[in-house]
């Protein structure tokens, strides 16, 4: 199974080099797109379906605006969709990415004007809406250099706990930039918080890489749990709440090169019950607490491990997942990632799954890093996207919002890809890939509160039935996503009991969101 995933893996980046088309657009001071946003009076007739188009070979559509109504017959498209509202599913959270150290430092390089354009590109009505914010708990790969929040061996009651370090600029003044990013959003952000490693001395090996482990003692245990509720009470300090974290990033470890404290199932488990969950439970109740926060295939194993264990399993709202399992994603067929994810849902009903970090360009040697413009990187993004949330995934959350045009900074080299990418030599440009718009098509739409409902896409015997999924939002808007990956546009229908049906025609290599009242 490894041997099949480096081919594919191979395959599938030989492939992308062939297609190096840029297709990003550029922003400066004198020029940068925005989304036309929609408003509720436009549905003043009930017929109105308005649509947003992102096609790879029209620039001027990007998340392009348009209207259409209810027609009484479908079209004679081979392909068709049924939506289905009275039937519901998972309650979405929210969709977003990571505000890291190098996300922050790399967006101060550009003039403060810049800087708005760019966090609106995001936040605001004619950008992205973001709903989701990952924060790292002290340092991670993208920082310049490892540090803690308190340094001092043995200090197990933190007298010396500070956050200092994340309003220095040195580190790129992270607490600056979740500030203004939550007092310039259109909507509320759910924030959640993730550690890479805690002080060096709390390890066995008293070093944050290589994969290393806790240390044994009870004190040390009681200490790191009592880390994550001085991190909140400072952060809370500062004005910023957060709603949820996950117990470790990775716990099954990464390659060594950067920080991780790795976790057996059972490790996570005993940590859970025994102090991080009564710990939070006195000082941050209302704080969700995630279990895993790693690789899909991991699944069975560590969710049976720790959710059957019910003083460990009730204090555990949700599961975290990651995307990179060495490329899943294309061979699903043989490590069904998004059955996986069923799994849980069916097992494990009363617990959410939400998708904590994903990016591209993060394969060494044969995908690493930044590709300006690559399309394939974004039909990559909305394929998991739209997978996710067929699975029951109440989010989806992407890593760094921004990075520089090399896939920095990191201090261990592990470059990697980003919707936005920031020319800091060059000054006050950055880049929107093409995995920026396909991200929008499913957060700016499917808002916190909003239902997955039912959706069945059919076809005849030589074409495939349509990628799609489909919402109810708090005020009554039915959205839905198609995605075309195919080499060819198609002619579709989407049928709506009792409204008639949606005629349209998808060219090829793109993603549409309509929008229609219930």
């Amino acid at each position: 199974k490894a041997t099949m995933r480096v081919f594919v893996a191979l395959f599938l980046a030989l492939s992308s080099t062939a297609e190096a088309a840029d297709y990003s657009t550029k922003c400066t001071a004198e020029e940068c797109d925005t989304v036309t946003p929609y408003s509720p009076s436009e549905f003043t007739d009930s017929n109105v379906v308005i649509s947003y188009t992102t096609s790879r070979d029209d620039p001027s559509s990007r998340l392009a605006k348009s209207s259409t109504t209810f027609s009484p017959s479908p079209n004679g498209g081979w392909q068709k969709i049924k939506v289905d509202s009275t039937t519901t599913y998972q309650t979405v959270v929210g969709f977003g990415g990571a505000l890291t150290d190098a996300a922050a430092i790399t967006i101060g390089t550009l003039t403060e004007d810049m800087q708005h354009k760019l966090l609106n590109s995001y936040y605001s009505e004619e950008g992205l809406e973001y709903t989701l914010g990952r924060v790292p708990i002290a340092s991670c790969d993208f920082s310049t250099g490892v540090y803690s929040y308190d340094e001092t061996p043995e200090d197990y009651d933190l007298s010396d706990f500070s956050i200092d370090v994340d309003s220095s600029p040195t580190t790129g003044n992270k607490l600056g930039l979740i500030k203004t990013v939550l007092g310039l959003s259109a909507n509320p952000i759910s924030l959640f918080a993730s550690p890479w490693a805690p002080p060096a001395w709390m390890t066995k090996t008293n070093s944050t890489v290589g994969n290393p482990s806790l240390r044994d003692e009870p004190e040390v245990k009681q200490s790191w749990a009592l880390y994550f509720s001085k991190f909140f009470e400072a952060y809370r300090n500062a004005g910023i709440e957060f709603w949820g974290v996950t117990v470790q990033n990775e716990p099954a470890g990464n390659t060594g090169a950067w920080q991780d404290l790795k976790m057996t199932p059972e490790e996570q488990r005993d940590f859970v019950k025994d102090y991080l969950g009564p710990q939070l439970e006195q000082t941050d109740p209302d704080v969700h607490i995630m279990m895993h926060d790693d690789q899909r295939v991991h699944l069975p194993k560590w969710t049976s491990t720790i959710l059957d264990d019910p003083d460990a399993s009730k204090y555990i709202s949700g599961v975290g997942v990651h995307w990179y399992s060495e490329v899943e994603d294309y061979v699903d067929w043989a490590t069904k990632p998004f059955d996986k994810m069923k799994d849980v849902n069916s097992k494990y009903p009363d617990k959410f799954v939400l998708a904590t970090e994903a990016c591209n360009g993060f394969i060494p040697y044969i995908d690493q890093g930044p590709k300006l413009g690559d399309w394939n990187r974004g039909e990559r993004y909305a394929y998991d996207i739209l997978n996710d949330l067929n699975a029951f995934a109440v989010g989806w959350t992407d890593w760094n919002i921004a990075l520089d045009l090399s896939g920095g900074p990191n201090w261990a080299k592990n470059v990697v890809d980003a919707p936005i990418l920031i020319d800091t030599e060059a000054g006050d440009v950055f880049y929107k890939n093409p995995m920026y718009y396909y991200l929008g098509h499913f957060s700016k739409f499917i808002k916190p509160g909003s239902v997955r409902i039912a959706v069945e896409s059919t076809a005849n015997i030589i074409s495939a039935p349509m990628e799609t999924t489909a919402f109810l939002t708090p005020v009554g808007e039915v959205i839905v996503v198609v995605l075309n990956r195919d080499i060819a546009g198609h002619e579709y229908n989407i049928e709506v009991e009792g409204r008639g049906f949606i005629n349209v025609e998808v060219p090829k290599h793109s993603i549409q969101t309509f929008i229609f009242q219930k």
